[in-house]
This record gives C-alpha cells, sequence and structure tokens, in this order.
C-alpha cells in the first residue's frame, strides 16, 4: 500500500478535476432521482403516484457519494484508518437506527406509500417505510 503523499498542492487540473468530482457525486444521483418524477405534483397532492418510489431513489444523493468517496480516498494514497472507522460505524448506526425507531412516529410522515418499496419497518406507534433506516 503506498504511503501518503508528502508533497504539497495538486496541480490547478487536478483540484478542478476534484470541484467536477464533487459535483458530480451531487448532480448524478439528484439527476436520477427527479427523473423518477413522472407526473408533476401540485402543491397539495392530489396523484398519489406522481413520485414512484421517489423516496427510495433519493436514497441515492446518499449512497452515491459514500460509494463514489469510499473508492477514491484509497487510491489518492490516503490511509483511512479501519479501526476508527468501523468504531465510528459501530456507534453511529445503531444510534441512528434508535432515533429513527423511536422518533420517527412525531417527526416524519409518508403520506405517499408508493413512493417507497412498500416495506414496512418497525418504530413506535406506528411502521416507517424500510429506507427510513438507510438514511442514517
Amino acid at each position: 500500500m503506498p504511503g501518503p503523499r508528502s508533497h504539497g498542492l495538486p496541480s490547478p487540473t487536478i483540484c478542478a478535476t476534484i470541484v467536477v468530482a464533487m459535483l458530480a457525486m451531487i448532480v448524478i444521483p439528484a439527476a436520477i432521482t427527479l427523473h423518477t418524477v413522472h407526473i408533476p405534483a401540485p402543491l397539495t397532492p392530489v396523484n398519489q403516484d406522481a413520485t414512484p418510489h421517489g423516496y427510495t431513489f433519493s436514497l441515492l444523493l446518499f449512497i452515491f457519494p459514500i460509494v463514489f468517496i469510499a473508492g477514491w480516498l484509497p487510491s489518492e494514497g490516503l490511509h483511512i484508518p479501519r479501526r476508527a472507522a468501523g468504531w465510528t460505524l459501530a456507534i453511529l448506526v445503531p444510534l441512528g437506527c434508535l432515533l429513527d425507531f423511536i422518533f420517527a412516529q412525531w417527526f416524519f410522515d409518508y403520506p405517499n406509500a408508493g413512493a417507497t418499496v412498500g416495506i414496512p419497518a418497525p418504530a413506535l406507534g406506528k411502521p416507517v417505510p424500510l429506507e427510513e433506516y438507510f438514511f442514517i
């Protein structure tokens, strides 16, 4: 495994490429998510099928950058402390799920069941869409 970079800042071309890549990490999943809208919904939705699986596809806004960064950082020679990353995930993922389990009934409302895959996940009070647990 190559060691960390010890030289100065990358060239302006590399910096511009990094900025474009960062923008692409947001623009590409946002475009895919917005492309799933078949019928633009009015301010008061009349058609509950306006965004089929829209909530599910919006997960791409989180998943795409995570996958991109996870593949990119090691290729830059940056060392990711696996133990620290593991502990961070081991603490934050269960806490995020616990927060969803306890507080989803008060903070979230899912009137459009067609915007999800339709699999209910347990939560206090009432079930939430399974996708909610992936937004942590």
